[in-house]
């Protein structure tokens, strides 16, 4: 009997009938297709496009494709209608959304800490400003502060950060102008005072000198219960009833983002993946372009992270429950996929 069961297993190897077996553990994504939201312009897509650029989408089965969708918002009413499969946002606006009934689920990190900064333009008036946070918010009152849309991520932290400066939230007037490729313009032509957002916004600002750095969350700037967000700033969301029909392409989808975000992290890796970044994001004429290109790429990476802490999920709603932003707490528990990575 033992020689007849090395046989069969032999037999069996090499007819690949063990092969479920021993692949167990690789997810398999079962060939479906995942249709993902990215921002026009900005190198926040930098996961998506490696992981279909270097074949982790494929190696795990999966049709991964990008679909430019300008705001978080907007990325989720997508989501809920079925025309993309996944979504990518600050969390402050998944947890908004999802306290208002849509029903989604964080299946993967992104960026782990805030990567949001407040610019002004430099000819803004600012009398305030070496006083620094919190005092110098109070210079914007009455300007016109630019968002990528009403109820964006960006709205939310603009009103935060003055709020916790002791003014209203609508001490400001909201522009609606879309991500850094068309806010940045709507900056120069003067159509908005400044903007909190994010790049290649920031780096543009300093490599021409056309704003002037207010704060800076990422760098520690802010209010508390803002930075309590760090650690689970942005992720990549999922509808819940996609989730629990289609474990296996979820499980697939969050192998091929951390296989990928690894992959841009690895230093050996980053001429390539500046090679990646330039066929898809273009900073115009604007002088010592490809540098800028490099740092923006540089800066980009070192934020990468798959992990999603549940502590800031949970800060997060306490964030928007404090600055009435929420219509009821939504809990780490609830909204965190079970099996999404932890930091």
């Amino acid at each position: 009997m033992p020689k007849i069961s090395s046989v069969f297993v032999g037999v069996a190897l090499s007819l690949g009938l063990l092969a479920p077996t021993m692949a167990q553990g690789k997810p398999d994504g079962e060939n479906a297709q995942v249709r993902v939201q990215e921002y026009p312009g900005s190198v926040l897509g930098i996961p998506m496009w490696v992981a279909i650029e270097k074949g982790f989408c494929k190696g795990y089965n999966l049709r991964c494709s990008t679909v430019p969708l300008a705001s978080g918002p907007l990325g989720l009413q997508t989501l809920a209608a079925g025309s993309v499969e996944a979504t990518f946002a600050s969390n402050e606006v998944n947890l908004m959304a999802a306290s208002r009934g849509n029903e989604i689920l964080l299946v993967v990190g992104h960026t782990p800490n805030n990567y949001y900064t407040l610019n002004v333009r430099s000819d803004y008036p600012l009398p305030s400003r070496a006083k620094g946070y919190p005092e110098v918010m109070k210079d914007l009152k009455g300007s016109k502060m630019g968002v990528t849309a009403r109820g964006s991520g960006i709205e939310i932290i603009t009103r935060a950060l003055l709020q916790s400066a002791g003014m209203s939230g609508d001490d400001v007037t909201y522009v609606a102008v879309g991500s850094p490729a068309t806010s940045y313009p709507a900056m120069l032509a003067k159509q908005i005072d400044g903007t909190v957002s994010f790049e290649p916004f920031n780096t543009l600002c300093l490599a021409q000198k056309t704003c002037v750095e207010l704060v800076a969350p990422g760098k520690g700037e802010g209010p508390a219960d803002l930075l309590a967000m760090n650690g689970g700033f942005a992720s990549f969301a999922m509808r819940k009833n996609f989730v629990q029909s289609n474990p296996k392409v979820v499980d697939a989808f969050i192998a091929a983002v951390r296989d990928a975000i690894a992959w841009a992290k690895d230093p050996g890796n980053f001429d390539e993946l500046v090679g990646i970044t330039r066929k898809r994001v273009s900073l115009g004429d604007i002088p010592d372009g490809d540098k800028v290109l490099i740092q923006l790429v540089k800066g980009q990476t070192e934020s990468l992270g798959s992990g999603i802490k549940r502590d800031s999920i949970d800060a997060t709603s306490n964030f928007l429950m404090k600055n009435k932003l929420s219509e009821k707490p939504v809990p780490s528990a609830t909204i965190v996929y079970e099996r999404a990575p932890r930091p």
